[in-house]
């Protein structure tokens, strides 16, 4: 293993892993489940003899464990007598950091096969299990490119650029996949509720030389102190260890912190096991490279404040964290990648196997004490009120609990609690669960800890505010005595009633809408611009008016949780056609992740796009293929958007070959480099002034903005001092008419902030940059506004919110015959802000009939 200028491709890791199970009673290799692409995902598992023989015995040990509630304290004590801990070890999420794929196959084996005191006494002890590569199709990407490009690179000459995908649709953010959509992902959760390991351990590679994870601040109070307590016991130990082994360089807690759930180890810790981590130096290849780090004394570069607030510093520098800084030059091979992290690993494994009763104990005594938070704890627990107005998005929610484990309960009778009376039907989470804590963390909003401090990733993920749902707190103890039913899975039911041969389906705010349509694409559909009413239902705008084939409309609407009325005729009230564009997404080559969560949101709710490059853009004429184009997300500045990877003289192709079978995945280009260009921008704007309709969200609204595409639309940036790490916010509608908001039934409605522009729309005056006016003058062309300031932050962290104070949130800007919408916000974050999709659904819906305003309003809230 590790050798240079080689890497092994995902089948022959699999033939390894099943060589190895073939040949030793102590090796079994379990399927869990296929890949995107149809890659076989396993999960092996290595020990003694005994401990493999009776694998199913030791998974019942951990399940009793994982529930204390069905099992008494003596009972408990017998279990861990007779328990071993599991101690899962997982490489290749992030498919560029190849080594710990490669050490693992080594690691296997010597626990395998070695007859050391130390390797027997871990045999003999734990139950190691291995997630192979996590992301196999990336895997197999990364070593195609690197086989094409990487393995004859030379110091100072790299190619200049990445392979362009890793898994289908993500690329680092299946490491971010808090709600689990990705199915690499899904599989690995669905095994960890089956078999309950007590420590799940992430390898990856980008730090100097091994960091171990030891749970720094922020922390997410939530979760069980005893983890706290846990994580830098194992990382000292490491440091200490390795240090005896004369291994420098191996440092702990500057670097990733405890207050975001969404990375995909902490669904041991969100269950009551211990999350860890490994970075471990290595490159994107197997080439041996040169490490020039500085000499930790007077010399060394300081860290910066930012640095300092973030919590990392100089890897070269002293730290109490860092008692033995790597300094110097010297060669860093995949070897070198390798013996760091396999020594680590057994370090860990070493620890885990002399303290195995205590990690067992831990385990059960984290999962009694969530059972207990709901009756020692001032929350109770939560409860989704029935009856809401879009029971999709509450069937959302309901669903991504129960993914995780979460129990949730449907109350067979009216509810009454000190919060209110609430009806049958409604949906109890109690904290009397082995999973209590976890439920706390995703339904409640987030409060940070420390308003100085900053955060790894997101700052806030409340489910009920990204899905628009509502979702109530509860302290009144008597929730727990709340008669119910469990729900396995909340599927919604639609209806359709009454008589007649013209159809009306309400748009509530369901995505299923558009979904919807495309199923129905063949037959004339329309949307109501004012509300109406038809018996007993009313029908608010945009709600769609159907005609003929009932049957085929029953059987489509119902299982899409939707609600129909029949008619004699169609309502009396304006409408349009709900024609269905010919639509692009637009790629750079350089930044597809958050372009993929915008192409895994329009599969999952079945929109067909073509997903374009700047090959196509370049060839111009784009009006006579589409009609509307949307950019993502992406790139970080127009220019970067623009001109995308630097050329460096020679073109760097991503094609399907013989050799190569993996790349020209989802595009393929004879030249990834140069971006769009100036003559891009132009056919661009070509295809906006000849009716075109260009979306561009996030920070992919500095693209037309800097470049003239969206004719008199400014975009700046917040201060140095504003930091707003995803925070939840208001914002307020400021043209309800408009059909981007059909099925958004408030003034003020929740979205995530980010990074996005500060937007102006200039009409002889900018309000938005001057706060001093009373009564600014807010152009008719903003359709959303952020109100800004503290008050209207509400879950997560946003420092300087007057800096967005005002600030349109979502401008429509008509362009010759068509017309550039900017987005501010990014309303198809990964796959959490459920509620702001519609914003991008109904563009799509009603491309075409969107009505250009001249006039502008003012108002003293404004």
């Amino acid at each position: 293993m590790s050798a240079p200028k080689r890497l092994t491709y995902y089948t022959d890791i699999l033939k390894y892993y099943n060589a190895l199970s073939a040949a030793s009673p102590r090796v079994k290799v379990l399927s869990i489940g296929k890949s995107n692409e149809g890659r076989d995902l396993l999960v092996v598992f290595v020990g003694s003899e005994e401990s493999i023989r009776n694998l199913d015995t030791y998974r019942g040990y951990l399940a009793q464990l994982a529930d204390p509630r069905k099992i008494t304290e003596a009972q408990a004590k017998e279990v861990i007598a007779k328990a071993k801990p599991l101690y899962h070890l997982s490489g290749g999420l992030h498919s560029g950091e190849v080594g710990p794929s490669e050490m693992l196959m080594e690691l296997a084996y010597r626990v395998a096969t070695e007859d050391s005191p130390l390797v027997k006494q871990i045999r003999d002890n734990v139950i190691v299990s291995i997630t192979p590569v996590a992301d196999p199709d990336g895997r197999d990407r990364n070593v195609d490119w690197y086989y094409k490009y990487g393995v004859n690179e030379t110091e100072g000459q790299p190619t200049g650029a990445g392979v362009p995908y890793w898994g289908k649709y993500v690329f680092h953010d299946d490491n971010r996949d808090i709600n689990y959509s990705q199915v690499e992902m899904r599989a690995l959760l669905d095994w960890y509720l089956q078999w309950h390991p007590p420590i799940m351990h992430d390898l990856h590679q980008a730090q100097t030389l091994l960091y171990t994870f030891s749970g720094q601040a922020p922390q997410n109070p939530n979760l069980d102190p005893i983890l706290y307590g846990e994580l830098p016991m194992m990382a000292n130990f490491e440091m200490s260890q390795m240090a005896k082994y004369g291994m420098p360089g191996v440092w702990t807690h500057g670097y990733v912190d405890m207050w975001s759930p969404g990375y995909l180890a902490f669904m041991s810790s969100n269950h009551n096991g211990m999350i860890r981590m490994y970075e471990i130096q290595g490159f994107s290849g197997a080439n041996t490279q040169k490490l020039r780090l500085g000499n930790g004394g007077r010399g060394a570069p300081q860290p910066d404040a930012a640095a300092i607030t973030a919590g990392r510093s100089n890897q070269s520098q002293r730290e109490w964290f860092r008692p033995w800084p790597a300094t110097g030059d010297f060669d860093w091979s995949l070897r070198n990648n390798t013996n760091y992290g396999e020594t680590g690993v057994l370090t860990a494994l070493q620890y885990t196997s002399q303290f195995s009763k205590v990690i067992l104990e831990n385990f059960y005594v984290k999962s009694r004490n969530s059972v207990e938070t709901g009756r020692r704890e001032t929350v109770a627990g939560y409860l989704i009120p029935a009856g809401q107005r879009d029971m999709t998005r509450v069937a959302v929610v309901v669903n991504l609990l129960r993914m995780q484990g979460i129990e949730v309960g449907k109350a067979a009778s009216e509810v009454k609690l000190k919060e209110g009376t609430f009806p049958a039907g409604s949906f109890v989470v109690k904290r009397d669960q082995p999973y209590a804590r976890l439920a706390k963390i995703l339904l409640e909003k987030q409060v940070f800890p420390d308003p100085n401090l900053r955060t790894y990733d997101d700052a806030s993920w409340t489910i009920g505010l990204m899905g628009h749902t509502d979702v109530r707190e509860i302290t009144d103890k008597a929730l727990l005595d709340v008669p119910v039913d469990a729900v396995t899975v909340l599927t919604v039911a639609g209806t359709v009633s009454g008589a007649g041969s013209t159809f009306a389906v309400a748009h509530y705010g369901s995505n299923n809408m558009i979904t919807l349509r495309y199923r129905l694409k063949d037959l004339k559909v329309q949307a109501a611009e004012k509300e109406f009413k038809q018996g007993d239902t009313m029908f608010p705008a945009g709600s769609f008016v159907i005609t003929g084939d009932s049957a085929r409309l029953r059987s489509t609407v119902e299982p899409l949780g939707l609600t129909a009325v029949a008619m004699s005729g169609a309502p009396q009230v304006p409408m349009h056609d709900v024609d269905l564009p010919r639509l692009a997404v637009y790629s750079t080559w350089g930044s597809t992740q958050d372009v993929g969560w915008v192409r895994y949101a329009f599969d999952k709710f079945e929109v067909p796009f073509d997903l374009i490059y700047k090959d196509r853009v370049r060839q111009g004429n784009l009006r006579s293929s589409y009609d509307v184009i949307v950019v993502p997300n992406q790139a970080g500045t127009a220019k970067r958007l623009v001109f995308d990877i630097d050329s460096r003289g020679t073109p760097i192709a991503y094609k399907k070959s013989d050799r190569f079978r993996n790349l020209g995945m989802y595009g393929e280009s004879d030249d990834i480099t140069g971006g769009m260009g100036l003559d891009g921008v132009a056919e661009i704007d070509k295809f906006v002034k000849s009716g075109g309709v260009l979306v561009t969200l996030g920070v992919a609204s500095f693209f037309p903005a800097e470049f003239g595409v969206a004719p008199n639309v400014d975009a700046t940036r917040t201060s140095a001092q504003f930091y707003s790490p995803g925070a939840i916010v208001d914002a307020e509608i400021l043209q309800p008419n408009h059909p981007i908001f059909y099925g958004y039934d408030t003034k003020t409605i929740p979205v995530r902030y980010a990074n996005g522009p500060l937007l102006s729309l200039q009409t002889g005056q900018n309000p938005f940059d001057a706060p001093s006016v009373a009564q600014p003058v807010t152009p008719a062309g903003v359709l959303m506004r952020y109100p800004g300031g503290d008050d209207h932050v509400l879950s997560g962290l946003m420092r300087g919110a007057n800096e967005i104070r005002n600030r349109p949130a979502i401008i429509d800007r008509p362009s010759g015959r068509g017309r550039v919408i900017l987005f501010a916000i990014n309303p198809c974050y990964r796959w959490q802000n459920f509620g702001e999709f519609n914003l991008l659904f109904n563009i799509v819906l009603n491309f075409n009939d969107f009505k250009s305003e001249t006039k502008t309003s003012q108002d003293s809230s404004f």
